[in-house]
């Protein structure tokens, strides 16, 4: 979710698998993957299972992420899955009341992005774009049936004892077309989060974010998160992670867990 300060790419590869405890841009944010300023060492695929719940209903999904890195800096990637969601009516569903109550499962909306690290040392950035496609049903409730853009700057500083990760962005869209239309704003993103090692194979990882109004009015989402992240073998691992809301209109109730493999 970190630097190989002044190190060619040749000796960073073969140290992740050797050096215990080392951070490199194979440890990433677990919510905030993608706009983590890190760089993957070569390819990445995990495949994550996530609980959300709130007092008028929950939400269950599974996904997959992908990510490459091309030449020196450039990585792009992938991520899609499935999601079950139940809501009660009256439920707030992107800025706006439900009318009926919702039951069902198929397919999210998936992301795809990019991204280039400008700077190396002495600590870590990069910028990047993405794009959320509507591939969920806009009459489904899981997904507002329009296109979203994203632009992030992530930046990366490790430390004697921990590598600190923080990322603001801005993500654009129009108006939702899923029931009751709300309009579609511009919102600004900001997360920090820290990998902390407390043992050879071990990380703790912590993360904050928050999201401003998406749709509608007064509806920010700000979550926290607290976890694990445990690699048995040299690349593969299992990370997992609790979190709870910090704004009134996320979910109160968070889980995360996934295998990952990177080469």
């Amino acid at each position: 979710m970190a630097i190989c300060l002044l190190a060619p790419v040749a000796p960073a590869l073969a140290a992740e698998g050797t050096v215990p405890g080392l951070i490199t841009g194979d440890h990433r944010l677990i919510r905030g993957f993608v706009e983590d300023g890190g760089i993957v060492q070569k390819g990445w695929l995990e495949v994550a299972a996530a609980y959300a719940g709130e007092e008028k209903g929950r939400d269950l999904s599974g996904s997959i992420t992908i990510a490459f890195r091309f030449g020196r800096d450039v990585e792009a990637g992938l991520v899609a899955g499935l999601l079950s969601r139940q809501r009660e009516a009256g439920a707030t569903l992107f800025g706006a009341e439900i009318p009926d109550s919702l039951d069902g499962t198929g397919f999210s909306d998936a992301m795809i992005y990019g991204k280039y690290r400008v700077i190396r040392s002495p600590f870590e950035l990069a910028v990047g774009a993405g794009a959320i496609l509507p591939l969920a049903q806009e009459e489904s409730g899981r997904g507002p049936g329009v296109v979203q853009y994203r632009t992030f700057a992530g930046a990366r500083k490790k430390f004697s004892r921990a590598t600190l990760v923080g990322s603001v962005g801005a993500a654009f869209r129009d108006d939702s077309r899923s029931s009751g239309k709300a309009e579609g704003r511009t919102s600004l993103l900001a997360a920090l989060g820290v990998l902390v090692p407390i043992r050879s194979t071990w990380t703790f990882v912590g993360e904050i974010d928050h999201e401003s109004t998406p749709f509608g009015r007064r509806m920010p989402d700000g979550r926290v998160l607290a976890g694990l992240d445990w690699r048995p073998m040299a690349n593969f691992g299992v990370r997992g992670a609790l979190g709870t809301a910090l704004t009134r209109s996320a979910p109160d109730r968070l889980a995360i867990a996934s295998l990952f493999f990177h080469f």
